[in-house]
């Protein structure tokens, strides 16, 4: 379901947020997610006393669990991608990038669906409506920072593409800045047409909870949920989010080539941090 999906990427979001503003706080964030996530659940749904008790053991097991399986597979691509780093990249190679780390993502997400399961019966339709109005005041920041007006680029998202770039390369050049807004705005990214399937998985993930609170078996209907959330309605749309994540790629790879024999040592350098922050936290540290 979107909610599973929704905590467990917004985990790894927080993470990688982290490791690129500075590694002295990795631990520290790490070993507080499942505190983290059910603060996001919190803010999302209200939880009761009841429901946070059983959620909050769920959550605990989940990050055991996240930091044995996947921590090592961090640290295994972050070693790979120092050398990728040093040299031109292809589109190709920042797809088999973005998959992988999408791959984890989704991974992430199907062990939390026994939590969705479980909580799915109890809640309340003042729950589910507190969850709409929280959906749609996200959506309201999606579409301020991803929605362009028209022939222009949005400042937000030219401001969040140069923030993101900045963390791994260090400040870009104005020759770079500037690229990298006209890039953007040739970028066929359609934010509109995202905020609709941001909204038809939440649609859709409501649906599920509604279905489970009228009798359906919890399990079974979170996992047929999943499923369909997961893959998009038609042919056309599953076509227009190849092209979106192809042109994304492309974007990257064409920004890392104009980058500086300078620039490139720090991110190597960043991702050298990075891999050992993760091969500690995997052993418990």
């Amino acid at each position: 379901m979107r909610l599973s999906r929704r905590l467990a990427q917004g985990g790894l979001a927080l993470m990688l947020v982290t490791l690129l503003t500075g590694c002295s706080l990795v631990s520290v964030t790490y070993n507080r997610l499942p505190t983290w996530m059910l603060w996001r659940l919190d803010a999302m749904l209200g939880l009761t006393d009841t429901q946070s008790a059983v959620v909050r053991p769920a959550l605990a097991d989940w990050h055991d669990w996240h930091r044995q399986a996947h921590l090592p597979r961090y640290a295994a691509a972050l070693r790979q991608w120092q050398t990728l780093a040093r040299d031109d990249l292809t589109a190709d190679q920042v797809c088999q990038a973005f998959e992988q780390v999408r791959e984890w993502g989704l991974q992430a997400a199907e062990r939390l669906l026994p939590v969705m399961a479980a909580l799915a019966p109890s809640l309340s339709d003042a729950q589910i409506d507190r969850w709409n109005r929280h959906q749609r005041r996200q959506d309201a920041r999606f579409a301020q920072d991803f929605i362009d007006p028209p022939g222009q680029v949005s400042p937000q998202r030219l401001k969040r593409a140069i923030d993101r770039a900045e963390m791994l390369y260090g400040r870009l050049d104005d020759d770079q800045r500037a690229w990298l807004a006209q890039r953007l705005a040739d970028n066929p990214f359609d934010g509109e047409h995202a905020l609709a399937q941001r909204q038809r998985r939440h649609a859709e993930t409501v649906a599920t909870v509604e279905r489970i609170r009228a009798g359906a078996d919890p399990v079974r209907e979170v996992q047929a949920g999943w499923n369909r959330v997961l893959v998009p309605p038609t042919e056309a749309e599953r076509r227009a989010s190849e092209q979106q994540t192809l042109a994304a790629c492309v974007q990257l790879a064409e920004l890392h080539n104009r980058t500086t024999a300078a620039q490139r040592e720090r991110a190597v350098q960043r991702l050298q941090g990075f891999e050992r922050e993760f091969l500690a936290l995997s052993n418990g540290r």
